[in-house]
């Protein structure tokens, strides 16, 4: 197939500097290296936090600080992942994300065609009762933690794109031509690693599927591409509007949600797995495939690929 007409043609390019150093052995040192500085980030913030209230707010994360501080701990992952890149690969951060022009024009045409598919998305059925007893948080206070809270995000998600669509997907590329390999096994391990965010087996399956889904589309985007712009795009948008506008109190993660819904227990949420074939699971499962359908969809034409 020739590169006119091979829409993955720039992803040839993007992954050939792995081919250095391509071992599978040197992909397992990263990513055992990565999770185990990423398990301790949490025990290194917590040195740097004075005070109980700061450490029990951070580990909580139900407040604006505890949410952006976890959100900001990232940073500690993607300087290991960098790390570990130079001593067992012998090479650097920009290898992980392309042409830097590029990335960057590709990073904002995707985020906000991301985000205007999600806005439209907010307008149509079903909507959410946002009855009196749903918190609206100060709306002025809300607007300026907007910025701060996107470049959180920008840490967390360019963090997990670096491993996942930079790192994993150009070491796979380099050990099989095949696209079930260097696109499939990184958007699996992503969807995994999401199943703990579930409370209970069904919902752990829905978190695992759709961010597979979304794995996937950002792997697509990374191919079509050669550079990491677009998939940070589509993943700072979809998790924007998810942390930005609605959060259930006393939930980790909501701390600046504008919406907060009363209360409950997460103990409700933990369906056991055979609770999936049911109408209203298949309903939500088949939603969930179609949100990330339309984004990616957004996002190609964004970028005109």
């Amino acid at each position: 197939m020739s590169a006119m007409t091979d829409p993955y043609a720039p992803h040839h390019s993007f992954v050939r500097v792995a081919a250095r150093a391509p071992q599978l052995w040197r992909v397992v040192l990263v990513v055992v290296g990565f999770e185990v500085i990423f398990a301790l980030s949490p025990d290194i913030v917590m040195i740097f936090l004075s005070g109980e209230a700061a450490r029990n707010a951070y580990l909580e994360g139900t407040s604006a600080f505890g949410t952006l501080a976890q959100f900001f701990t990232f940073v500690i992952g993607c300087v290991g992942l960098v790390m570990l890149l130079h001593l067992v690969h012998g090479r650097g951060f920009w290898s992980l994300i392309g042409p830097a022009q590029s990335a960057w024009r590709d990073l904002c045409a995707v985020a906000w065609g991301g985000a205007l598919v999600l806005f439209a998305q907010e307008l149509l059925p079903p909507w959410y009762d946002l009855g009196s007893d749903v918190e609206v948080r100060p709306f002025a206070r809300w607007l300026l933690l907007i910025p701060v809270t996107l470049l959180a995000l920008f840490v967390q998600v360019g963090t997990e794109e670096m491993l996942f669509r930079g790192y994993l997907q150009q070491q796979f590329a380099c050990l099989s031509k095949q696209r079930w390999v260097w696109m499939g096994i990184p958007s699996i391990m992503f969807g995994g690693l999401h199943y703990w965010n579930g409370n209970g087996a069904t919902e752990g399956f829905m978190w695992a599927l759709w961010a597979t889904m979304l794995g996937a589309a950002c792997a697509d985007l990374t191919a079509r591409t050669g550079n990491l712009g677009a998939a940070v795009g589509l993943h700072l948008a979809n998790n924007a509007f998810a942390i930005l506008l609605y959060g259930i109190s006393g939930w980790a993660g909501t701390g600046v949600a504008l919406f907060l819904f009363p209360y409950v227990d997460p103990i409700e949420y933990s369906a056991e797995i055979s609770a999936l074939p049911t109408q209203w699971i298949i309903f939500q499962v088949a939603g969930q495939m179609l949100s990330v359908l339309v984004m990616w969809l957004a996002a190609r034409i964004a970028i005109r690929k």
